[in-house]
């Protein structure tokens, strides 16, 4: 279908349009009945498309499939999309939120970055389901497209840092990433990546992302 579907990216469904090799847990069906968004995983197999569902709690995290046959640019929603001052249409209790709080000065620092909101205050921001909590990090995603020394990673983390809530930059290139933060923290030879076969150590995290982009055809 020629989309360029990505991790994180959040896919509108039908609830009909889900399907599991395992049974699915009741709590699964009412998560889809209330917001009918699935988000994209790694790996996609044979027009079979891995996606995973969120529940009201954190270890509620359920994985699936749904068939490529049924997206369209229209049922996607991309992190990115979520960045342009989305946040000013949630009710003011929410806005309250460190992870929401936060958005818009950590958007001036992320001017000329090419990224997006993920984790429980994109799935808010594109469901306008109340998922995100005052514990909540904020999840950002980052399409990489420059490399960062070990120094001016420590720097911008620092930078997203200051404003009441931890903040992380997820390193997105094709099916490929890994946490900037743990690239900057790391203190051994090698880092974890996250590829469409599993997670992998490398020792240049950048290169490796940057090998063997996929793209859904």
């Amino acid at each position: 279908m020629g989309l360029n579907l990505l991790p994180h990216d959040l896919i509108k469904i039908k609830l009909d349009d889900f399907f599991s090799d395992s049974d699915i847990p009741s709590w699964v069906i009412d998560s889809l009945k209330r917001a009918p968004l699935v988000i994209v995983r790694r790996g996609i197999l044979d027009g079979k498309i891995p996606v995973g569902v969120r529940g009201v709690r954190r270890e509620q995290r359920f994985p699936g499939f749904i068939s490529s046959n049924i997206i369209t640019g229209e049922n996607v929603i991309s992190p990115r999309s979520l960045v342009n001052d989305t946040w000013k249409n949630l009710p003011d209790e929410r806005l309250k939120l460190p992870a929401f709080k936060a958005l818009p000065k950590i958007a001036t620092l992320l001017e000329g970055y090419q990224w997006g909101i993920g984790g429980s205050a994109g799935f808010e921001l594109a469901s306008g389901q109340p998922t995100a909590k005052m514990t909540s990090d904020l999840d950002l995603i980052w399409y990489e497209n420059r490399h960062l020394s070990h120094a001016e990673s420590v720097k911008l983390l620092k930078s997203l840092n200051q404003f009441g809530v931890h903040a992380d930059f997820q390193v997105v290139h094709g099916q490929k990433g890994f946490s900037l933060e743990e690239f900057a923290n790391n203190t051994s030879d090698t880092i974890l990546i996250k590829t469409a076969n599993g997670p992998k150590l490398s020792s240049d995290p950048w290169t490796e992302i940057e090998k063997d982009k996929k793209i859904l055809d």
